[in-house]
């Protein structure tokens, strides 16, 4: 593997673990999550205002997701016209992430123990919060379904173009990774808002799908493609 790669690779390691780091510790034996969630929550009508807002419920969580699966459909079938192409592998990487980030979120909900907000005792829900690094301090009847963020996988995959014309078009990656984060965090706030997810639940998402993409990159051998022409 050429030096460059080397180098790119101990970098994202370091900024995956770096950032993990931030999030466990921000959001790791306190109430922050709680914090950031009750400015949403109506305490005197015991009701999350927004949960069902046409905007945040029908247009957002309904409309913009199926814009994005329809996206996603478009890039699979772009990807398959790739197969021979001399950008294939880049284009594989994004075929791939497509799949593997919201199959992965998809698989991890159906074991994860947490909670949505709506359900958590402070919202006049029946369970407690906890973390990701905590357990339960009282016996769950099942999985909570709620960890990680489902509507922000369905955009976590669009960070996989911030790799398909890097290194030779650093501003492009940079433009479209930083569209893709936005992108994320805006599907992640309306669902804070509805009382669906919490921050943390987004963070971790977004550091997981970033995970995925950067792991796959170097799984599928992109980094052996020479660069193409900016």
């Amino acid at each position: 593997m050429p030096i460059f790669w080397i180098r790119f690779y101990q970098r994202q390691c370091l900024l995956l673990a770096a950032s993990g780091l931030v999030i466990a510790s921000l959001f790791h034996g306190n109430h922050l999550d709680l914090l950031l969630a009750d400015p949403f929550y109506d305490l005197d009508n015991r009701l999350w205002p927004y949960r069902n807002a046409w905007w945040a419920k029908t247009l957002v969580h309904s409309w913009l997701k199926n814009v994005l699966i329809l996206a996603a459909l478009i890039f699979l079938w772009t990807a398959w016209r790739h197969r021979r192409a001399a950008d294939r592998l880049r284009w594989r990487l994004v075929a791939c992430s497509i799949i593997a980030v919201p199959l992965t979120v998809t698989l991890w909900k159906r074991v994860t123990s947490m909670h949505c907000p709506w359900n958590i005792d402070r919202f006049d829900g029946a369970f407690p919060y906890f973390d990701l690094l905590s357990t339960s301090p009282i016996p769950l009847p099942g999985p909570g379904r709620c960890f990680p963020a489902g509507f922000v996988s369905t955009a976590g995959w669009l960070l996989a173009f911030a790799l398909v014309r890097y290194p030779e078009n650093p501003r492009f990656s940079r433009n479209i990774g930083g569209g893709a984060l936005v992108l994320c965090l805006f599907f992640g706030l309306v669902q804070q808002m509805r009382g669906a997810h919490f921050m943390s639940h987004v963070l971790w998402t977004i550091w997981l799908s970033w995970a995925i993409v950067v792991l796959l990159h170097a799984l599928l051998g992109v980094w052996k493609q020479p660069t193409s022409p900016t």
